[in-house]
């Protein structure tokens, strides 16, 4: 019988409910604090685990992985340094590192170095035997081929390599205004659509568009690996460093 694990992401699991448990109390008309309530943390973060983990009848705990973006450092920012420029001084909620050290060691987890749990789920989907399920609410999960649940509608979807392909073209010509890059220059959703449905989803497809804006291919290149979520073709788990990714034209 095929293995059903689940590959968690961990970041948003830790943040929505640090968030959700996160209260303000009001001492007086001139002072008002925020508090948490650290078991009530710790157990709305298990209760949550345990629903997907009954709902996709995952009997053996050890087939659950949470996966965290590693902090110290992001490959993406050596490519783009704007990348998440944005989200400087962005504050997390409170006990925010308390409730990722207690998922880390109630659960199975893993960090790839210099990389973010999105990267860390698609390594782990792309590379393990057996059928894995990714747990994120994150859009960029339509750029790996995998399963693909959505925790917030609970859509269950199955994404092959033809789709996954499409969607990372697509991510590069539109950009991602939340992660702080641009795409390419006059190129909307609509638009990215048409062109890669009219001329095909091909890195062609790409560059034409990039140089039809008054940009290069390497312009095109920097923003397709920004916008690439890391399969396990692209990270050498040896040597723990990131592959970056090459059209498959480039020798």
């Amino acid at each position: 019988m095929e293995t059903t694990r689940l590959l968690i992401d961990g970041d948003i699991l830790t943040y929505r409910t640090c968030w959700a448990v996160q209260n303000e109390v009001r001492w007086d008309d001139d002072i008002v604090t925020t508090a948490t309530n650290i078991a009530e943390l710790e157990s709305q973060s298990v209760s949550t685990v345990e629903y997907w983990r009954e709902k996709f009848n995952v009997e053996d705990k050890e087939n659950i992985t949470i996966c965290f973006s590693d902090r110290s450092n992001n490959f993406r920012r050596k490519i783009f340094p704007e990348y998440k420029a944005n989200r400087k001084g962005s504050k997390k909620p409170l006990a925010y590192n308390h409730l990722e050290q207690f998922l880390i060691k109630r659960y199975n987890s893993f960090v790839l170095d210099n990389c973010e749990a999105d990267d860390a789920l698609g390594v782990l989907a792309t590379g393990e035997k057996g059928r894995n399920i990714i747990l994120s609410i994150d859009k960029d999960m339509m750029t790996i081929p995998c399963e693909y649940f959505n925790m917030d509608s609970e859509d269950l979807m199955e994404i092959d390599t033809e789709l996954a392909d499409y969607m990372f073209f697509y991510q590069t010509l539109t950009g991602d205004a939340v992660d702080n890059y641009k795409g390419c220059p006059g190129i909307g959703k609509k638009k990215a659509h048409d062109l890669l449905r009219e001329l095909g989803a091909t890195w062609k497809t790409v560059v034409d568009a990039f140089k039809r804006a008054g940009l290069t291919e390497e312009d095109a290149l920097v923003q397709a690996r920004v916008a690439r979520i890391l399969r396990v073709e692209d990270y050498d788990l040896g040597k723990e460093e990131v592959i970056l990714w090459k059209p498959k034209c480039q020798n």
